[in-house]
């Protein structure tokens, strides 16, 4: 919550927005969406 708070990037209530965006999130679904990007992002990579 306080790296929301503190960014204050342009206007809003970043409280606010972040409670909207991982309303319906578990730790167990936000595992799965970081891995799925990490994996994404290594098979784009240039070996």
């Amino acid at each position: 919550m306080n790296f929301w708070a503190a960014c204050k990037l342009g206007e809003g209530d970043y409280l606010q927005l972040k409670e909207k965006l991982s309303a319906q999130e578990t730790v167990d679904s936000l595992y799965e969406k970081i891995k799925d990007y990490q994996d994404s992002v290594l098979k784009e990579s240039p070996k």
